[in-house]
């Protein structure tokens, strides 16, 4: 059984619009409080963000499945072209990701409204694409991405707790150590939740 099924059931698109924009609103209202220290910012701001372009991706599938327009739209089947298994996808995921590792795009977004506004449109969008994409890719591609993903945010996390000096001229070389911990500790329990739900079919597929 996939334990991401219940997502795909039909529900009210409303319900997670709604969730949708109750966790935009949260990452608007509390900006200021989020973005103060380095590993707010990274470790609970950002996935916010992503988080509220997963539930309007729900959204959107919930509502697609009532509306063929939606099907048919131009936009829909050359999405669906180039990101059948969602690797395109995934990859566009991952690349925004280590982007919002560089010490100089946390900098940046704190001192241009342009950049915090693309930060918040990129990140949505990210998560309507993730969630989609999960939805296409099968285990191996998951698996690989879920191991690149971990690999690359540990050694960020290792980097930022090592390096002697400030990275971010906008964050104290203190929070630079607690969110290289922060990092650390997410490059581990991601897959290891993942592992732990999905061993059974994990299991099976490789012993096809």
């Amino acid at each position: 059984m996939n334990p991401f099924a219940w997502l795909y059931r039909p529900v009210s698109p409303w319900l997670y619009g709604a969730v949708s924009i109750c966790l935009l609103l949260l990452a608007l209202v509390f900006k200021a409080w989020m973005t103060r220290s380095m590993s707010l910012h990274m470790l609970v701001h950002i996935p916010l963000i992503l988080m509220a372009g997963a539930f309007a991706a729900m959204a959107w599938l919930a509502g697609r499945r009532r509306s063929m327009s939606l099907r048919r739209s131009i936009l829909v089947v050359q999405y669906r072209k180039y990101n059948a298994h969602g690797l395109a996808g995934l990859l566009f995921v991952t690349l925004m990701m280590a982007y919002w590792m560089i010490p100089k795009s946390l900098d940046q977004v704190l001192v241009s409204g342009l950049a915090d506004s693309l930060k918040f449109l990129g990140l949505f969008v990210a998560g309507m694409v993730l969630f989609d994409s999960l939805g296409r890719a099968d285990k191996v591609i998951k698996l690989f991405f879920l191991g690149n993903f971990s690999w690359m945010t540990a050694i960020v996390g290792l980097l930022y707790q090592d390096n002697p000096t400030r990275l971010c001229n906008f964050y104290l070389l203190n929070d630079q150590e607690i969110a290289g911990k922060g990092l650390v500790v997410l490059a581990v329990v991601l897959p290891a939740v993942w592992l732990l739900m999905e061993h059974k079919q994990l299991g099976r597929y490789l012993r096809k």
